[in-house]
């Protein structure tokens, strides 16, 4: 699997955990995450719904250079 393809399902995996696992513990979420590689890709996608972050994701993690 290429790295951009691992990262996105691990990015997808993050951000389903902190809006379906961690509802009304969101504080628990960044205290567990605050040091993966992914968090501040994660943290900037809750700017978008869920109709937008199949598109907006892979650029998030372009921009923050986690697949090169």
């Amino acid at each position: 699997m290429k790295k951009l393809e691992k990262d996105l399902q691990e990015a997808y995996k993050l951000r389903f955990e902190f809006f379906n696992l961690y509802e009304n513990k969101e504080a628990r979420w960044h205290k567990k995450y605050s040091n993966h590689k992914l968090y501040p890709t994660v943290v900037k996608s809750f700017q978008y719904n869920f109709s937008e972050i199949g598109l907006k994701m892979p650029q998030l993690i372009k921009k923050f250079n986690l697949s090169s």
